[in-house]
């Protein structure tokens, strides 16, 4: 009698032991991608704040071209930031380096959507594929807007999953089960938690 419940005690131990290092590593992790992203919530609201992004539909090419170099400074500070732009309300586009494909219409795209409706907030971490390449993307957007509280945009800024995943930590790399015969590792999954495989 002693011998199970030595055995049942073990067993309850190790089931605490493993559920407590769960937990901690989905908070790690958890505490991992909001940082990664609270950068990209800062470059959304920086540049809805400026009349040029918010008014880009009314400006001359020479103006919008001031524009596209700024979204091009803030690109290249940041590896992280794949694409940075800017989609109107009257179909407009800005982008550095990318040509759109027939058809593309900004605002039917996930992250304009998804900015419309976390208005005023910027949205978190929107995972969608590109229109072209078919990538997998996480998109920060918000709203712009004029002075009198209208939409005329929304500002967009993108990292590829690659791009995630090459800056998780790589403390959780060789993370295995030993409960089964065959270690499973630990992936980040959504950006919930994590997905054991």
């Amino acid at each position: 009698m002693i011998c199970v419940l030595s055995i049942f005690q073990l067993y309850f131990s190790g089931m605490k032991t493993a559920r407590d290092f769960i937990r901690n590593v989905n908070n790690t992790v958890t505490s991992f991608i909001n940082g990664y992203f609270r950068k990209f919530y800062v470059v959304v609201d920086v540049l809805s704040s400026i009349p040029e992004v918010r008014y880009a539909p009314y400006l001359t090419d020479e103006e919008r071209r001031k524009v596209l170099e700024i979204y091009r400074i803030f690109q290249e500070a940041d590896r992280d930031i794949y694409y940075l732009y800017s989609g109107y309300e009257n179909g407009l586009l800005l982008i550095n380096d990318y040509e759109p494909a027939e058809g593309y219409d900004p605002r039917v795209r996930p992250w304009y959507r998804a900015a419309l409706e976390s208005r005023p907030r910027p949205t978190g971490g929107i995972p969608y594929r590109e229109f072209k390449t078919k990538e997998l993307l996480f998109s920060v957007s918000k709203v712009l807007t004029d002075d009198e509280g209208n939409v005329t945009g929304v500002i967009s800024v993108e990292t590829l999953l690659e791009r995630l995943l090459s800056n998780f930590p790589h403390s959780f790399d060789n993370h295995e089960t030993v409960t089964e015969p065959q270690p499973r590792k630990l992936f980040p999954f959504r950006g919930i938690g994590l997905l054991w495989c």
